[in-house]
């Protein structure tokens, strides 16, 4: 197994656990993190143990965005690489600037309640595009705005996340283990169909909701016919027994 330095990578179950590493530094992201993380999404993408995915960072702090010394970390989020399979966030401390793409892309975000959200860039005289964009499609595109245009002077603290969506659980005491005590919970379903499921979702954003009826209403009939998952959970259940999945890659928009 690849030993990685501005990411740590654990397993258990079918859950794995990626940790940002670089704490002194905030968890900045650096063109070496980017680079590592995007190895590390590839390496569980094609792992067919892993299931679930938890996101959290070491130390006090989730991520205070990009290093403002290094330009180059512009791919680094699960979704960047195309991974496919459910992502939990588990922000604690502060999450800032470009980390909100991790927010963005993630499937489920919970945090401490003590958490705080802030997006300091154009303070900073940067553009607020990253994680922005994908954001406004999770929550109001008022407190987005907020976020991006008044920058450090917007801070949005974890209660008033999770009234505007960002955040769906608040928790008091250790996040990253309620968020792996989560990903363990969606291990228990089948693989294929929460891959496909989330698939499905994501995609539907992209179309208006006629088109998105008519894709999920296909998507589902081929899912029915393609995969034996989609009948060994009505067998399990008239056997009164533990439903025995099988795994199948997560689909691409070439499955479409």
């Amino acid at each position: 197994m690849t030993e990685y330095k501005t990411v740590l990578l654990a397993r258990e179950g079918h859950v794995a656990t990626v940790t940002l590493n670089r704490p002194e530094e905030g968890n900045t992201i650096n063109a070496a993190m980017a680079e590592e993380l995007g190895a590390v999404w590839a390496e569980l993408a094609r792992d067919e143990q892993v299931w679930a995915i938890v996101l959290a960072g070491s130390g006090a702090n989730f991520c205070l965005g990009a290093d403002s010394n290094d330009g180059s970390a512009l791919r680094f989020t699960s979704m960047d690489f195309s991974v496919g399979k459910p992502v939990i966030a588990a922000i604690a401390g502060l999450c800032g600037g470009a980390a909100l793409a991790f927010v963005a892309d993630s499937d489920i975000v919970i945090s401490s309640s003590g958490a705080t959200f802030c997006d300091g860039r154009t303070t900073q005289g940067q553009v607020s595009t990253q994680g922005t964009l994908r954001l406004a499609r999770k929550m109001p595109l008022e407190a987005v705005m907020r976020m991006a245009l008044l920058g450090e002077a917007e801070k949005l603290q974890a209660p008033r996340a999770f009234q505007l969506g960002m955040v769906s659980e608040l928790v008091d005491g250790d996040v990253v283990a309620r968020a792996q005590e989560l990903a363990a919970s969606l291990a228990v379903n089948s693989p294929s169909a929460m891959f496909h499921s989330r698939h499905a979702v994501w995609e539907s954003l992209n179309m208006g909701l006629e088109d998105a009826m008519e894709y999920g209403f296909a998507f589902v009939t081929k899912f029915a016919h393609k995969f034996d998952d989609a009948k060994e959970g009505a067998r399990a259940f008239m056997e009164k027994r533990a439903p025995a999945w099988k795994y199948a890659p997560p689909p691409s928009q070439n499955d479409d």
